[in-house]
């Protein structure tokens, strides 16, 4: 019978922050890369990169998606684009129309004319 081992379970470390901008401080004015910023503090360069991005953008949205728009906003959309559709398909039809004629050979029966 086999032994199962589990990993032990380990908590999510929690930073304050004004660690975080201490952190991102000692980063930026240090000159030094991320990696050996993270290490000296005893974190991982992600991390770092994180927080940096977050405190870059601190208004925008966690969940990266654009403002709802009314019904109202759609459908007038909705109809927009369904009109050029029509337009775009009709614009192909012609052009398919007009490949054909100029497309065609013309009949043999006719006289040449003389210049």
């Amino acid at each position: 019978m086999k032994t199962q081992i589990r990993k032990p379970v380990r908590e999510r470390a929690n930073y304050t922050e004004q660690y975080k901008q201490e952190a991102l401080e000692l980063w930026r004015a240090s000159g030094r890369s991320a990696a050996r910023v993270a290490a000296e503090l005893g974190i991982r360069p992600p991390l770092l990169y994180r927080w940096a991005n977050l405190a870059r953008k601190p208004d925008t949205p966690q969940s990266g998606r654009k403002p709802k728009r009314s019904v109202e906003q759609l459908e007038a959309e909705n109809q927009r684009l369904r009109h050029e559709n029509a337009k775009l398909l009709e614009q192909r039809e012609v052009l398919k129309k007009s490949l054909g004629i100029l497309s065609e050979v013309p009949p043999s029966g006719m006289p040449e004319s003389k210049s």
